[in-house]
Parts: structure tokens; C-alpha cells; sequence
């Protein structure tokens, strides 16, 4: 909390310059009687803690109840500035076990820290007689009491204590581990009783470190004026109040204890005491500091807003300084590095305390005035924005941008990037606009506008059907690239327009120098596309007995059977395996389709039996007759039949004999290929009989 006006020190830490953000704080309750803390019960009410001993409930519309949800001011000593009743704290699951705990100064002038119970009766009210005792501490000195608690998002209790008091610590306490003072401490109070008001986490840094106390989870503190644990990432701020140099905000990441912050060796970034000290590099230097009394005279610590009302304001450490009334933000960037800006410089209300409400706004207690303010970022309602529009073709002035200013105090100026001070502008060529806006609170919004050239680009022709070629009497089809909103198409042989044609695509039949024309504001024009005509012959194909070749020079070949294709014959040339009708398919360079004629293959199975010992067909090819002379090993029932092509049979005979001679007359027949088989008891096989 506060110090002694007496300490004096120049401005060693300089600051950064103000920022856009504005802060605002809007009175929402007045009347209180040295406000130092302020909570909430993860519900719409928020709870003040008095100085002397009394807690009261505020709802959301910021009327205070008629009586105090406690009062122990009997039990409490706050006779010294940093005495009395100091932090509050409820437990994480307060909805249904009713526990918050407190931390006071006792009228010996040691510290207690405290459990109550809310009444059973009237859960507005607490229930005084509830007390149970969880930690007490001698304190040696009237001042540096600390007195924040907060419970982590572990659900553990963390409990700050200062020093001891007067000053540059005398008593070491800073550096010293066997005494809670100077610490952040960390207990288990999830299951207190009068026999073992709390426990020490197993993961405790020190547990198992007999030179230290077990409870220890941070050291080297003068006196942690209000810490608080960011809602979203759980890393702790800690606002540590100097001697009579500097100002801190220490900062602890998520999960990491046992960091030293280098009391009394060091106070901020400067040496302080360091007889016995180690070097500075081997403790945890702030992340901001501020010089005593130039600037302020005691930090108090604040939160890192995580509230929805102020964008602005989002994932910012906002603090405070108790005597002068400055205000900052400090961000945790990216890179683990931090800035601090100072963003207001109000008049002093000796703020003591903020706190945050469920939906994580901030409030802000004013000690000297007894009120409670909220806080609020001054140019969070200020916005501007606007529309531009395009200039019209190629180096055209005639590009405006029309200006929307909302939530402004009046004056307003404008400050564009072309000099003019107007508020909307006209005759603006291609190019980017920036504008700066001020209003009467000073507020300052930077919006950036793009005037484009609405020329749009030249349109493209591409054959999406086929190749650039007309493959006889085929065609090609045409696509052109998408026009912008507003244009329409229009084709082109040359330069002859071809009527009702004014869509994307155009199917071409004849050769020429195709474009399309995009109509609209700013008309543009194609390169042209050729469009030429192949003039090609169907590929002839030679046949070696049972192999066919296609001629070369083609870009693909696909061979056919019975008009289909077969799969994996590519090339050149095909073995036929089976009887029926072949044709070779090509394509040329240009990508045109051509076929061959067909081809008819005959495969006839010549093998004969061994049971036959000579079998001649004379003559053959024949005009008229042919005769069949056929020797077996012996004699066999034998079927001798003449089918064509389609296999249609056309003549057919039986008979038992070991010699068969047989005239067949093909006197009828028409010319072409015929198939004689030849079925006996032993086997069977073809000839082929060619009809002139």
C-alpha cells in the first residue's frame, strides 16, 4: 500500500510517451470509509473492504446493502497507514461451501489470515463467529503488512506479505528463508480445520528444502502492494512498492515458483544493500519501473484486463500509482519482451486498490474520497470508418471517400495524408489515404482507405474444349477469364463482331484470330487466340500374320477390337489373339482424333491331333470345289463342318473311317474366308478355305 511522504529519489527508469488510450474512471459507488479492496464471489455483486474492519456488498446497479456482510472491527487494528482490515479473498467453490478468507492486522499488530463462513441463514451476511485461524505472522514493524490474497487457478491461496516494515528491512527479511515475511506463499485451504488449518502442495518449490520454509512460493519482496493472476494465461503481476527509488511491477509466468525478486539487495533496477548479495543477474529484475518521488510515490498493483467493453484495452497490465494518481498499461509481447506506456495522469485519490467483477471490468477504490470507480477507456466509443469509392479507368481524379465518425466529442478534425483537413474527400486519384481524427477529448483514431483503379485487368482466352486446332470438321470451344461485377462480353474474329455472343464461352467452327471484349466502364480488349484448321489422313494399318503395325509420326496410338479399346495396347504395333475386326485410333500433335479403317484378323487353330497322319485341303484357295483328304491312325467316327465367318454353318457331314476323302462344293458361296473344322474322337483342329 501507501509510504511515508517523506522518501525522495529522482527519475532513474525513464517512461514511455503517452498512448492513444485515454483512461476513464466513472464513479460507481461513494461513501466509503478507506476503501483497500475490492472482490467478487463469481456472481454480479462486488464486495468492499474497509480499512477499519467492515466488508460491504455492492450489486451490479452499484447501490451498497443496508448493513455489512462483515464486521470485525473490534478484532482489527488499523490505527497505522498500512494497518487494518486488507484482502479478501473467496473460495473458488463459494457457491456451495459458503468460505472467503480475510487478512487483517490484530490488535497485537500481527497478521491473521482468516477463514469465515457465509450465515445459513441469510447468504447476504457472513457469520462473525465463523473465524477459523489458517496463518498468523509477527509483524515487527507497523508498516509493510502486504495483504493481498488471491486464490490461483490451481485453487490454491496465495497470501503476500511485506517485509516487516520500517525501513530498508532491516531484519533481512527480504533475502531471509526461514521467515514468511518479504513472501508470496502458497497453501492448500481446500479442507481447514482448527487441527490443520491448511497443507503444503506437494509441488511447493522449496518442500523439500529444510533451509525453507515449505509454504514459500515467491521471495525477495519489499511489500507486494496488490498482485493479481491474469484469468486467461494464470501468470502473476505483482506490484512491489519501493523504498525511496523505484517503483516495480514484478512479473511471475504460470506455474513458476520460487523466483527472487531481489529485496534488499536491489530496489527495482538499482543496488540497494547488497553486503552479502549475490550478483544481479541471479535475481528476477522488474518488467517495469518508475522513479520515486518524481513520478509517484507508491505502486499499486493492478490486473490484466480480460474484460469485453474496451478492445483496446484487451490483454493490458493496468496499474496505478497511490500518491500521484499516474496510470499505465504494460503488454506482454510476443516476443517475452514488455512495454509500458503511461496512460493517464490524474489527480491524486490515493487509489489503494483495484478489482475486477466476474465478466473481468475493472474498479478502481479511491482511499481519500471513499469511492469506488470503474474503469473505462475514454476513446473506446470513438470510431471512425468509411467508404471509398473507385476512380473510374486509367488516371481518372474521380475517386471519393465518404467519412463515418461515431461516439466523438466535439471539435473534430481531420488530418489526411494529401493535406486536406476535410472530411470527406473528392477528385482522388488511384492510390492509399490515410486519415488521423481527433475530437474534443483528444482522442485520436487512424483509419487507411485504397482508391484502385477500376480498370480491370486485360481478359484472357484459353481453349477449354480441345486443342487451338479445328480437327476436321470439329470445333473448339473458347473461355474467357472471369469479368469483374458490371462488364459484359464481347467476341471477336478479327475485328468482325459476332453477334449474341456475350458470354464466357464461345464454341468455335472455323478458323481465325478469336478476342473478347470486356464492355463496360473501362473497356478492354484480348490478345487474340489462332485458331487454325488440321488437315490429316487416317493412319493405315499393314498386317504380318497374326501382327499389326500402324504407321509413325503420331502423338498417341490406341489399338481397337470389335470397335473397343484394349487396354495397354499403345503402341505401334499389336499381336492379334483373337478372331474379329481391328482398328488403330491416333492422335497428332495438335490433339485431333483420327481411326483407321478396319482390319479383319482371323486366328484359327491349326495343330492337328496326333492321330492324324495327313490331312490336305486342295485347291485352296479354290473357285468352286475343294477336297478334303484325311489319314488317321485307325479308324474314328469323325465330324467335318464348313462355317463362315459369323460362324454360321453352311455345311456339315459325319463318318466312321480310317481314310476320308471328301469333295465340298463352294460353288454358292460367296467369295471370302471360311472355317473348316474338324472334330473326332481323338481331338480336333481348323483350316482356313479361301472362296475366289
Amino acid at each position: 500500500m501507501q509510504k511515508q511522504i517523506f522518501l525522495l529519489v529522482l527519475l532513474l527508469t525513464p517512461l514511455l510517451s503517452f498512448g492513444q488510450l485515454k483512461l476513464k474512471l466513472i464513479d460507481f459507488a461513494t461513501g466509503f470509509d478507506r476503501p483497500v479492496d475490492i472482490a467478487h464471489c463469481d456472481d454480479n455483486r462486488l464486495f468492499i473492504v474497509e480499512q477499519d474492519g467492515l466488508i460491504w456488498i455492492l450489486d451490479s446497479l452499484g447501490n451498497r446493502s443496508a448493513e455489512p456482510f462483515l464486521d470485525i472491527n473490534a478484532d482489527v487494528n488499523s490505527t497505522g497507514n498500512e494497518q487494518g482490515l486488507l484482502g479478501l479473498a473467496f473460495h473458488p467453490d463459494y457457491a456451495q461451501n459458503g468460505w472467503f478468507f480475510v487478512y487483517y492486522i490484530k490488535n497485537d499488530g500481527n497478521t491473521k489470515v482468516s477463514r469465515f463462513s457465509r450465515d445459513a441463514q441469510n447468504p447476504g451476511l457472513a457469520d462473525p463467529n465463523s473465524e477459523l485461524t489458517i496463518l498468523e505472522q509477527a509483524q515487527p514493524y507497523s508498516n509493510h503488512n502486504g495483504g493481498c490474497i488471491k486464490f490461483g487457478p490451481d485453487g490454491y491461496l496465495y497470501i503476500g506479505l511485506g517485509d516487516g516494515g520500517s525501513a530498508n528491512d532491516p531484519q533481512s527479511n527480504g533475502q531471509k528463508t526461514t521467515t514468511f515475511l518479504a513472501k508470496i506463499l502458497r497453501i492448500d485451504v481446500n479442507n481447514s480445520t482448527a487441527a490443520i488449518p491448511y497443507a503444503v502442495p506437494s509441488d511447493n518449490p522449496f518442500v523439500s528444502n529444510t533451509a525453507y520454509k515449505p509454504e514459500i512460493w515467491a521471495t525477495g519482496l519489499r511489500n507486494p502492494w496488490r498482485y493479481s493472476f491474469d484469468r486467461l494465461t494464470g501468470d502473476i503481476w505483482i506490484g512491489d512498492v519501493g523504498q525511496n527509488a523505484q517503483e516495480e511491477i514484478d512479473f511471475q509466468p504460470a506455474g513458476f515458483g520460487a523466483r527472487n525478486y531481489g529485496w534488499r539487495c536491489y530496489e527495482g533496477t538499482l543496488p540497494k544493500i547488497t553486503t552479502g548479495c549475490q550478483s544481479q543477474s541471479s535475481y528476477i529484475g522488474p518488467v517495469f519501473s518508475y522513479a520515486n518521488p518524481s513520478i509517484g510515490c507508491s505502486v499499486t498493483g493492478g490486473f490484466v484486463y480480460r474484460g469485453a467493453k474496451y478492445p483496446s484495452l484487451y490483454g493490458l497490465y493496468l496499474f496505478t500509482d497511490y500518491c500521484s494518481g499516474r496510470w499505465w498499461s504494460v503488454r506482454h509481447n510476443a516476443d517475452n519482451t514488455f512495454t509500458g506506456t503511461e496512460i493517464a495522469n490524474l489527480s491524486d485519490n490515493e487509489y489503494s486498490s483495484l478489482g475486477e467483477d466476474r465478466s473481468g471490468e475493472l474498479y478502481v477504490a479511491a482511499l481519500a474520497s471513499g469511492k469506488i470507480q470503474k474503469v473505462t477507456e475514454l476513446c473506446a466509443n470513438f470510431a471512425v470508418n468509411g467508404t471509398a469509392t473507385s476512380s473510374l479507368c486509367a488516371d481518372a481524379q474521380n475517386g471519393q471517400i465518404a467519412l463515418n465518425v461515431v461516439g466523438a466529442a466535439l471539435p473534430l478534425t481531420f488530418i489526411w495524408s494529401n493535406g486536406s483537413t476535410s472530411k470527406d474527400q473528392t477528385n482522388l486519384g488511384p492510390g492509399t489515404y490515410i486519415v488521423i481524427a481527433k475530437d474534443g477529448n483528444a482522442c485520436q483514431q487512424v483509419d487507411t482507405f485504397t482508391i484502385s483503379n477500376a480498370t480491370p485487368p486485360l481478359p484472357t482466352v484459353d481453349v477449354s474444349s480441345g486443342q487451338a486446332v479445328l480437327c476436321g470438321g470439329g470445333s473448339v470451344t473458347l473461355q474467357a477469364s472471369p469479368a469483374p461485377a458490371g462488364y459484359s462480353y464481347e467476341w471477336y474474329n478479327g475485328d468482325v463482331l459476332i453477334p449474341n455472343i456475350t458470354g464466357a464461352t464461345l464454341v468455335v467452327d472455323q478458323t481465325g484470330l478469336y478476342s473478347v471484349r470486356l464492355v463496360g466502364i473501362c473497356p478492354v480488349i484480348s490478345e487474340s487466340l489462332l485458331i487454325d484448321q488440321e488437315v490429316s489422313l487416317a493412319p493405315n494399318v499393314s498386317v504380318a500374320g497374326d501382327t499389326l503395325f500402324g504407321p509413325p509420326g503420331w502423338a498417341s496410338y490406341q489399338w481397337l477390337f470389335n470397335n473397343q479399346p484394349i487396354a495397354g495396347a499403345t503402341g505401334i504395333s499389336h499381336i492379334a489373339t483373337q478372331t474379329g475386326t481391328y482398328a488403330l485410333g491416333t492422335i497428332s500433335g495438335n490433339g485431333c482424333n483420327y481411326q483407321s479403317i478396319s482390319v479383319e484378323i482371323i486366328i484359327v487353330n491349326t495343330t492337328m491331333p496326333a492321330s492324324v497322319r495327313l490331312c490336305t485341303l486342295t485347291p485352296n484357295p479354290t473357285h468352286d470345289k475343294i477336297l478334303l483328304t484325311l489319314d488317321l491312325q485307325k479308324s474314328e467316327r469323325c465330324t467335318i463342318s464348313l462355317v463362315d465367318l459369323a460362324n454360321r454353318q453352311i455345311f456339315s457331314q459325319t463318318q466312321q473311317s480310317q481314310k476320308i476323302v471328301l469333295p465340298i462344293d463352294l460353288l454358292n458361296l460367296a467369295a471370302g474366308t471360311y472355317i473348316l473344322h474338324v472334330q473326332m474322337e481323338s481331338g480336333s483342329f481348323m483350316k482356313k478355305v479361301v472362296k475366289l
